[in-house]
């Protein structure tokens, strides 16, 4: 077995469920607001706001759903990527004991 390759591979694997931590803490609003951003400004009257500051002001409820949405969708994500570089670990693993 490569150990170099292990040890990444444990690595990448915490820093994974590092990741998994902040995005169940919802540890990433930043990320959500800038997702939110990209779709550009709200105009109301001669002000110019964020997309992601509006809607957190205007509907807390819409923008709370969103995040949670959004959270989860990464969790998946992040959860999806674990198990795939743990079955890429144990495979080494089995490769080693052949």
């Amino acid at each position: 077995m490569n150990t170099e390759e292990t040890t990444e591979l444990k690595e990448e694997i915490q820093d994974l469920k590092e990741q998994l931590e902040t995005l169940e803490s919802n540890g990433n609003e930043d990320e959500y607001n800038n997702s939110l951003d990209e779709m550009g400004e709200v105009h109301i009257g001669n002000l110019t706001y964020s997309t992601s500051h509006a809607l957190k002001i205007v509907d807390p409820t819409a923008y709370n759903c969103g995040l949670n949405d959004y959270n989860s969708e990464k969790i998946t994500e992040v959860n999806d990527e674990i198990e795939s570089k743990e079955a890429e670990l144990n495979q080494l693993k089995e490769e080693v004991e052949e």
